[in-house]
């Protein structure tokens, strides 16, 4: 069961969440296109990300001058994604990133805005600065949140990007907040939606200078640049941070091992055994076999039911009820089911209360065992 849902999600997570979805390019590096998909929560101008009196910059004044610094005058535009959201992120522009610097730090709730910004100022982030040819300066900053895996960049600085290239990436929800400075006008507004690579959310004000030397190393621009991104892409997600082709076959053979036992063991308890196949039903009937199932499953919703009424008192938005209270009482109410389920079926095929430690620590040893080696008959109630 724990290979299924493992696959469920590694083929979720593999060809859906880490898609990359064609885009029409524009092409044309006079516009400043989003790096993420979804929607614009937030733009603040200068004269209000910075003002001092307002307990917005009181609250949040290391990460605004951080994000601010060498710039006279900045707007900040924050977007949000889903897991639904490709989580790739793009370059905007034809630019060279010049400096970056990973802090890690809270994980507030990404999806939820407030006056003072939490998810934005205060969760773990990249901060990437880059300056475009006529040395226009703007930052992309990556924001983790609660269920981020972590951030990944894809470049270091000096390297140069045009604007159908990749940059990074977020694993599940997430924010990704753009600064840019008074040399670009800012066309998007609060919750419009964007589109990565397609949506125009700035303008260049003036394109007419543009500098050969595009740093004081008089390291000459080339505009013909070429990254190999996308194979970098491709190592990182596929090679390194996803399991191995060793790894997978391991599972695969875990998966085909688990399938074949619990047929034999449905086939023991007297269930038809393509039930086995059908999911959240097996699961169903498995623990009906264990015990009472409607306990088991009043054990389940008990934490919805909690997170509900939370949700209804004003209560949910807390940081410590969601990192600490509702992943405690989620873990607890799904393993002491599955204890006393593993207890009552190592006693109904007549073995010590012990046996179900085996089950829990080496179960892919132990239900094979008793699927296929041993020859105790399933006790009825």
């Amino acid at each position: 069961m724990l290979s299924i849902a493992y696959y469920l999600f590694y083929g979720f997570n593999k060809f859906y969440f880490l898609r990359q979805p064609t885009r029409n390019v524009p092409h044309d590096d006079s516009l400043f296109v989003s790096p993420a998909n979804w929607r614009v929560i937030k733009v603040i101008h200068q004269d209000e990300l910075t003002d001092w009196e307002t307990e917005l910059y009181k609250e949040n004044n290391v990460v605004i001058d951080d994000w601010t610094r060498w710039f006279s005058w900045a707007t900040l535009v924050s977007i949000m994604m889903t897991p639904l959201d490709a989580h790739f992120q793009k370059a905007p522009l034809l630019s060279k990133l010049v400096d970056q610097q990973y802090h890690k730090w809270h994980f507030f709730n990404a999806t939820k805005t407030s006056w003072n910004m939490d998810s934005t100022f205060k969760n773990e982030y990249n901060n990437m600065l880059y300056i475009t040819p006529e040395w226009y300066k703007f930052r992309i900053v990556q924001i983790a949140w609660i269920m981020a895996w972590r951030i990944v960049s894809l470049l270091e600085p000096n390297d140069i990007v045009e604007q159908w290239q990749y940059i990074g990436a977020i694993k599940l929800w997430s924010q990704v907040s753009v600064v840019l400075d008074s040399n670009f006008e800012v066309k998007a507004k609060e919750w419009d939606y964007v589109i990565d690579w397609e949506t125009v959310i700035a303008t260049k004000k003036d394109t007419s200078h543009i500098d050969d030397d595009f740093d004081e190393g008089n390291i000459v621009w080339l505009p013909d640049v070429n990254l190999d991104i996308d194979n970098d892409i491709r190592y990182w997600f596929f090679e390194v941070v996803h399991p191995s082709m060793i790894a997978s076959l391991i599972w695969i053979i875990i998966l085909i091992v688990q399938i074949f036992t619990w047929l034999k063991i449905f086939g023991k308890v007297g269930i038809k055994k393509w039930k086995v196949l059908i999911p959240i039903y097996n699961l169903y009937l498995i623990f009906k076999v264990g015990w009472k199932w409607w306990w088991v499953w009043s054990l389940f919703i008990t934490p919805v039911i909690f997170a509900w009424l939370l949700y209804c008192i004003n209560m949910l938005d807390r940081p410590w009820i969601l990192t600490r209270v509702l992943p405690i009482m989620f873990v607890v109410c799904m393993y002491i089911p599955w204890i006393i389920v593993q207890v009552s079926i190592a006693k109904k095929f007549w073995k010590s209360t012990w046996f179900w430690i085996w089950l829990w620590v080496l179960p892919t040893i132990f239900y094979p065992y008793l699927a296929f080696i041993d020859q105790n008959t399933f006790k009825k109630d």
